[in-house]
């Protein structure tokens, strides 16, 4: 079967208070429609549709910046309502196949809940997502038959006493086949109170047609939407509270999962465990055995297993393989990446920069642009000096190299493996393999001196 996804992301966000178009409304650490678009890449659709309003360029430069594939966008000039949205993309999609109908500013659905509504799309014209909600107030409810079938949606404004009493809200998405969206759509009028085409008469188009409607049924987190920055937070407490339980799921423990912010897509191995006031952001994977210890923040990061992140720790664009220790009060950014059993300890930062197995900055140093060989001790105090004004520049350091303490290594700049630096000096020239370098000035004392 084919897929076909019509992202609806033509919003405004008056109510956000916003200069922003709603889709780049920022939830966590990526805009909503970004949440949307991951799990559509999920599934693997033949064709994305991306209906597009209010500052329209504005996204679609954010889209095709930062995903890859083909999306086909189309503008909704008037706001018209959900089914003149829709109506935008009809002409494009394809006569045979599916189309689910997703919302920019509904973010948090889940591909695997996707899936399960496509599935109870077999043999259906259209099948609709639902939730219960305990005060369904402003949403569209379901209307079932006596054999508990969805035979209508009716919305919070032409709503009667007695249907404004269901509980069972109809969340906005669906999946409808083709050619009956499209002769559906065309068949769509403005005779409701809002004036505007509504989306959910497609459910009662299939009903008077003798269509079975399928359903399925999820968590109200999963199709919580944001209008205002209120519900916005609200939507942000929801994402952590998945991304959580997922890892939960997989196997991780947290120690306080209450101070602790999930952003992004946490992947875990097997006993792994996380401390207090942890933030985890973008993408990060943590391998079986992992400890994160307290007020950490990881973002876009992969550790390897039974590596350990001490307290007060920032780590972002990084890469650590296994046994690794780091921190506490380390910073990794940009392109770090650290080998098996190597040890970055309290107030040293790595910035693009390679460490080798088994090599080691225990405090405060600097490490930017550079690659450091295998079994390798970096002193208190080394910085490499990799910026000149103009350009960064590389400093290579060999296996088996020890630099002492207080170092400035003066980039482009080459040492050789088993060399040693002598504490306390400014290296400016490559040193060759098995050698003693040092860049001191001669000490000068003058005795019984006094300030004047």
């Amino acid at each position: 079967m084919s897929l076909s996804v019509v992202l609806l992301a033509a919003g405004e966000g008056k109510r956000m208070k916003t200069s922003q178009p709603k889709p780049l409304v920022m939830l966590g650490d990526i805009p909503l429609v970004q949440h949307s678009l991951n799990t559509i890449k999920k599934l693997k659709p033949s064709q994305v549709f991306l209906v597009t309003g209010h500052k329209k360029d504005e996204v679609k430069k954010y889209v095709l910046e930062n995903n890859s594939g083909d999306y086909i966008f189309c503008e909704q000039k008037e706001r018209l309502g959900t089914g003149h949205a829709v109506k935008q993309a009809a002409p494009y999609i394809p006569d045979k196949g599916k189309t689910l109908i997703l919302y920019s500013d509904v973010p948090l659905l889940t591909d695997k809940t996707a899936k399960k509504l496509i599935r109870s799309s077999a043999r259906k014209k259209i099948s609709i997502l639902t939730t219960l909600l305990d005060n369904p107030k402003g949403y569209g409810r379901i209307i079932r038959s006596q054999k508990k079938d969805p035979i209508g949606i009716r919305e919070e404004v032409d709503a009667s006493k007695e249907e404004k009493k269901i509980k069972e809200i109809f969340s906005g998405i669906m999946v409808v086949e083709n050619e009956f969206l499209k002769k559906g759509l065309r068949g769509l009028v403005r005779n409701n109170t809002a004036g505007e085409y509504y989306l959910t008469d497609l459910v009662e188009y299939a009903t008077k047609r003798e269509l079975k409607v399928g359903s399925h049924t999820t968590t109200p987190d999963e199709v919580l939407g944001a209008n205002n920055k209120s519900e916005l937070g609200h939507l942000y407490k929801a994402l952590v509270k998945m991304n959580i339980k997922s890892a939960k799921d997989k196997g991780a423990i947290f120690k306080d999962e209450s101070t602790c912010y999930v952003e992004g897509q946490l992947s875990v191995g097997k006993d792994v465990r996380i401390g207090n006031n942890v933030t985890i952001k973008g993408s990060v994977r943590l391998g079986d055995g992992v400890v994160i210890e307290s007020n950490a923040l990881l973002s876009n990061v992969s550790i390897g297993s039974n590596s350990t992140v001490k307290d007060f720790c920032s780590i972002e664009d990084s890469k650590i393989r296994s046994n690794v220790e780091v921190g506490p009060f380390a910073r990794l950014r940009n392109g770090a990446v650290l080998d098996s059993s190597s040890k970055i300890g309290n107030f040293v930062e790595v910035k693009n920069s390679k460490i080798g197995t088994n090599s080691k900055a225990n405090h405060h140093a600097y490490l930017g642009d550079a690659e450091v060989g295998k079994k390798t001790n970096i002193g208190a105090g080394t910085i490499t000096c990799n910026y000149d004004g103009k350009n960064k520049n590389k400093t290579t350091i060999g296996d088996n190299v020890f630099v002492g303490t207080n170092s400035s290594l003066v980039a482009p700049l080459n040492i050789g493996k088993k060399s040693y630096i002598a504490a306390g000096s400014v290296i400016t020239q490559d040193v060759p393999n098995n050698s003693l370098a040092f860049g001191r000035s001669r000490q000068s004392t003058k005795k019984n001196w006094k300030k004047k």
